[in-house]
């Protein structure tokens, strides 16, 4: 049976018949020889691994053109396609690229991701296969181009036009611009080009993930970055001043972790203007990004019931408000315009009655992240059955990182998570303290259990994928070695999966009567 034909009929059974798990794993992150992981050959022998993991979810982070901090969720727009994610050996398959360009290439470090490095390696042959485009590429390649261009005018003219200024404004804030008019236009062609490439290679991994019964889980940041196409295009739609310029940033109050809270950077929205258009722009980002995956997670869901509102001028956080956000309006219209609308809810942090109040409304499951629920081990078994366990995220230390920065016993506080309490309630050893996790994160009542791919591989705190708050070389610079994923351990997990009811047989019975009925 072909899974892929089923669409979103087969994504909506998944949810209701079935416990299931899966893997938290960026796309950079991938192995492979030139420097970044891509959507290409690795890719597909990541589904299946997770197939053979009897895993039924691949967790991604965003997926959009990040900008000079290579951060997913710092991206140049919110509806195209990270450019450095294409995969240069399909293009040598689709006879866009000849194969002598890449011979004998391989990146310095196979383990890290060094952004300078691949920018200029890769975009310079991303570039020249663009502008090859027309002559190099077959008849149905050029219809299907055409046809994508069509589609995803609604965003792709804007994004287009801006990356082209960018280019020609030195790569500097579209504020800075000197020029306004494309000087250009095979720039315009060329960002085009690009995102085509992304999008067709993007929607074959994903027919290949429908096909081996693999959902992806995409993820979108509540906020869009300020030098980024969208707030240029639509400027009335954010909190700017006259000349464009930002009044106010997002950011969060103190708190333990932040004496002086968090500035993010980051244009708040307008929603008086959003209100006025019925939501389009979010209509459009939602079925956007719902053409490329089946769940989403939403990051930062409180932003939706309200937002912490600081003044530029401020050089902290400390001195911002909390401001009312239209987030049922919004919801509301969602769930009205858009089929199986599944999301799953970021909600961590300070989740007052509002926040709780609109996710069991419309029936959000929420995340619990247990190197944070393991400080409230009475609570643990109450977990719902509409959340998502998470044994870390992309934001957490690894497992094995996190259990060995515990104090081995408390000396202090009574109730401090130690070593010694955490062995004592998994009734495990050191050795074992890692599988004995994710046996217990499979064992809840969540629905959904996603472990990050570090875990699984048993890696340190050297394997960290990002540390908020902090601009360190080694964020989002982490990549699995090619092989560590031994057959070992894809049998451990995938007997784990079995043993805790979260395997995929049992939905690809039901899909059948499905089809048959």
């Amino acid at each position: 049976m072909d899974l892929a034909k089923l669409g979103s009929r087969h994504v909506t059974l998944m949810n209701k018949y079935k416990r299931q798990s899966g893997v938290l794993l960026h796309p950079s992150a991938l192995p492979g020889p030139y420097g970044i992981g891509d959507i290409g050959p690795q890719a597909y022998s990541f589904v299946d691994h997770l197939s053979e993991m009897g895993q039924t979810l691949w967790q991604i982070l965003p997926i959009g053109p990040t900008d000079f901090h290579n951060s997913p969720y710092s991206s140049m727009s919110t509806f195209a396609g990270n450019h450095l994610l294409i995969s240069l050996d399909l293009l040598v398959e689709d006879g866009l690229l000849a194969s002598k360009i890449l011979e004998g290439y391989q990146a310095v470090d196979l383990h890290k991701i060094i952004y300078n490095d691949v920018i200029n390696f890769k975009l310079p042959i991303l570039k020249e296969v663009a502008q090859n485009f027309n002559n190099k590429a077959s008849v149905a390649i050029k219809i299907s181009f055409e046809q994508f261009c069509m589609d995803q005018s609604y965003w792709l003219d804007d994004y287009s036009r801006y990356w082209a200024l960018k280019v020609e404004n030195d790569h500097k804030s579209w504020s800075e611009w000197k020029l306004n008019t494309v000087q250009n236009t095979e720039h315009v062609h060329e960002a085009k080009v690009m995102q085509f490439l992304f999008h067709n290679q993007w929607h074959r991994l994903r027919q290949y993930c429908l096909g081996k019964g693999i959902q992806v889980i995409g993820d979108m940041p509540i906020y869009v970055g300020y030098d980024s196409a969208d707030v240029y295009a639509n400027p009335e739609l954010f909190q700017l001043d006259g000349e464009g310029r930002m009044i106010y940033q997002g950011g969060c109050p103190p708190c333990e972790y932040q004496e002086k809270g968090q500035l993010w950077g980051s244009p708040l929205y307008n929603w008086k203007n959003h209100e006025k258009t019925n939501f389009e722009w979010w209509q459009r980002r939602f079925k956007k990004l719902f053409e490329m995956v089946d769940i989403i997670r939403l990051d930062h869901f409180i932003g939706y019931t309200k937002y912490y509102k600081v003044p530029m001028e401020d050089q902290t956080a400390q001195f911002g408000r909390w401001m009312q956000a239209p987030g049922d309006k919004l919801f509301k219209v969602l769930d009205s315009t858009i089929m199986d609308f599944n999301v799953i809810v970021e909600d961590l942090g300070d989740v007052t009655e509002d926040i709780i109040c609109l996710r069991e409304k419309y029936d959000f499951p929420s995340m619990r992240v247990l190197q944070f629920e393991f400080g409230q081990m009475s609570l643990l078994k109450d977990l719902p059955k509409n959340s998502v366990v998470y044994t870390g995220t992309h934001d957490n230390d690894t497992l094995l990182g996190w259990f060995e920065s515990l104090p081995a016993k408390s000396s202090v506080r009574g109730d401090l998570l130690t070593q010694n309490k955490l062995l004592q309630f998994l009734k495990c050893t050191k050795e074992d303290i890692i599988w004995e996790t994710i046996s217990y994160a499979l064992s809840t009542a969540s629905y959904m259990v996603i472990m990050p791919l570090q875990d699984i591989l048993g890696e340190n705190s050297l394997a960290r994928f990002n540390t908020p708050g902090t601009l360190s070389p080694d964020n989002w610079s982490w990549r699995m070695e090619d092989g560590k994923l031994t057959r070992l351990l894809k049998t451990k997990l995938a007997e784990l999966t079995e043993d805790h009811n979260r395997n995929t047989s049992a939905v690809i019975n039901l899909l059948k009567k499905e089809i048959e009925y």
